[in-house]
This record gives structure tokens, sequence and C-alpha cells, in this order.
């Protein structure tokens, strides 16, 4: 989501008890050989962590999903693979996981902290995890240390943050798994945008700082939404931007990265509307490469235990949804 002020981002809970429980039955891996990257099943219905430390209540939740579902793991800066394996071991029992090497919220940061952190998750989640966002909210003016720097501050930023996706993506392929790359939807190309600097558009963002072989690679292209209040004013035309988002990245799947609101106290009608309005494109949007996505942001705040209202809501909306196949 767009970073204006600071928002909720749990850090992982301890997990002594829980290492402990699965140090002889889950040995940690350091092959990087044999990622989980078997293709995800269409459509994708998907939710995101950004805390596990509920992960009883969270793997009942999801389990009792009409569908098996694509989690999104939020994996935070200071956390160990190793201290995240055991968790992602269980979830990825009951839900197909894709990992987020590092939110934008966490940005800015340099390319060797950054291969560093992607080297030590693939290495050490190796067979947990089915895809690997190795960009999220990538074209976000706040991911740099200089959000209204001058064009070639901004230029120069924005370079070193391609190359970070460049060398994570190498990592990433070179260990056989699969790429996800989540942009924020920023401007409808109609006159309306929420950028700070042209640089950040999500059109021409990749296209500028991505290599072409990276935007060849690509498994999964995504939008990040935040309409309420984020980026509000936008009128999006999901026809005409899928169809510009497969143009960047042409092997790719596309869908939504992450959908929801900046916070928990956002009304409950908007919340409603956006879980309606959006997982069911995957019904009405025609667009054969488009797999849903959606991975509604506080899922572990709102939807668990399932007898929250919002849980109710996403299961109610997913039910009579496409067969994932």
């Amino acid at each position: 989501m767009r970073k204006l002020a600071p928002v909720t981002k749990k850090l992982l809970a301890p997990l002594a008890a829980s290492i402990a429980l699965f140090a002889a039955s889950a040995p940690f891996s350091s092959n990087v050989d044999a990622q989980a990257a078997t293709t995800l099943k269409a459509p994708i219905y998907g939710v995101t962590l950004d805390d596990l430390s509920n992960l009883s209540a969270i793997i009942t939740s999801l389990s009792k999903l009409p569908y098996r579902p694509t989690v999104r793991v939020v994996f935070d800066p200071g956390t160990s693979a190793a201290e995240y394996y055991p968790s992602l071991v269980k979830l990825h029992a009951v839900a197909n996981v894709m990992g987020e090497i590092m939110d934008s919220y966490y940005f800015p940061t340099d390319i060797n902290t950054y291969t560093a952190r992607t080297k030590e998750l693939v290495n050490g989640l190796n067979g947990t995890v089915d895809v690997w966002e190795i960009a999220n909210e990538i074209n976000g003016e706040w991911l740099r240390q200089n959000p209204n720097g001058t064009n070639s501050v901004v230029n120069s930023e924005e370079t070193q943050i391609g190359q970070m996706v460049a060398a994570a993506s190498s990592i990433v392929k070179a260990a056989g798994g699969k790429t996800a790359v989540t942009l924020y939807y920023n401007d409808d190309s109609k006159g309306n945008n929420c950028w700070e600097k042209p640089q950040d558009y999500w059109k021409t963002w990749p296209t500028t700082f991505l290599p072409a072989s990276v935007r060849q690679s690509v498994d999964y292209a995504l939008f990040s939404y935040y309409p309420y209040q984020d980026c509000p004013g936008l009128s999006p035309s999901w026809s005409n931007d899928f169809t510009a988002l497969e143009g960047i990245f042409p092997n790719a799947k596309v869908g939504f990265g992450e959908i929801g609101t900046s916070s928990t106290g956002a009304p409950a009608s908007v919340q409603t509307g956006l879980i309606k309005t959006y997982y069911p494109m995957v019904n009405s949007f025609k667009d054969p490469k488009f797999v849903g996505g959606f991975f509604w942001w506080y899922y572990a705040e709102e939807m668990v235990p399932y007898t929250k209202t919002y849980w109710s809501t996403l299961d109610q909306t997913i039910a009579p949804l496409k067969v994932p196949q």
C-alpha cells in the first residue's frame, strides 16, 4: 500500500516453541535446486499474511475457505528464514504460498542487503514457497531515499532499485523458482494519477528501469490497488490496463498482487465493497491471462479467526466463483 504515513506492519511473533516442535521433522534445507515451483491453479484466491503469531487460527481459517487459497507471506527484515520455516511448512500444507521478499514498506534499501536477503530466503525456505514476489509496489516513490529528488537523483535511485529486482530474479530463476512483480497502480491513463514523479508511472517504470530479460522471464505481473484514500480518484479500465501489463511482461500471467485499505479502521462498506467487487472478477473478466490473486492485505487482522465478519464476506464471495484448475 502507499506509505504516506506509518501503518501497522507486525513482526513475526517469537517462534521458539514452533521451531522446537519441528526441529526433528522439518530440517532446514540449503538445497536451492528443488524449489516448490509448481504452476498455481487458476483462478488464484489470494490473501496476505503480515503476521503469523496466531498461526493455528490462521491455518484453521484458511482450511475452511471454499478453495485452496494462496497466501502471500510478508517476510520481515530481521526475522530469519530458519524462524519462518516451521510456519511455512504448516501453511504450505493448506495453501499455496507466495513469498514476499521485502515489502515496499521496508525500503529504501541497497542491492547488497536485497541480494543477501533473497539468497537467505530462497535457500532457507526451499520447498515451501511456490512463487517469489521479487518486487513489491516497486514503482512507489517511497522506495527511494529521495522521493522528491531531482530527475537525475530519481533516475539514479530507480536504476538501483531495478538492479535489485534483476539480482533477485537471477537468484530465484537459478533455483528453479517462479517470480512475481507487483506494480503500484497509480495512473489510469486518463489524466488522473497519484505518483510523485513521472518516473513512477506503472506503465513506464518497468520498461525504463528493468532489463528486458527480467521482463521476459516474470511469471506473474500484478497490480497493487488501494483506491480508498491512498490513491483515490482513478477510473481504471482494467481490460486496457491488463493488456498493457501483458505487453510489458509478455510471458506472465496477470492479476492483482494486493488490494485493500491502509487501515483496518476504514469503513466496513468500503472494505466489503472492495472484496465483493474484485474477487468476482475471476468470473466476469475474460482475459485468458488473468488469474485473479487479489491478496487482501489485512487477512490476519480482519479474517482470523474465521468467525469474523470479513472472513464470512470473503467466504461467501468466493464460494460461487470458478473452481481453480
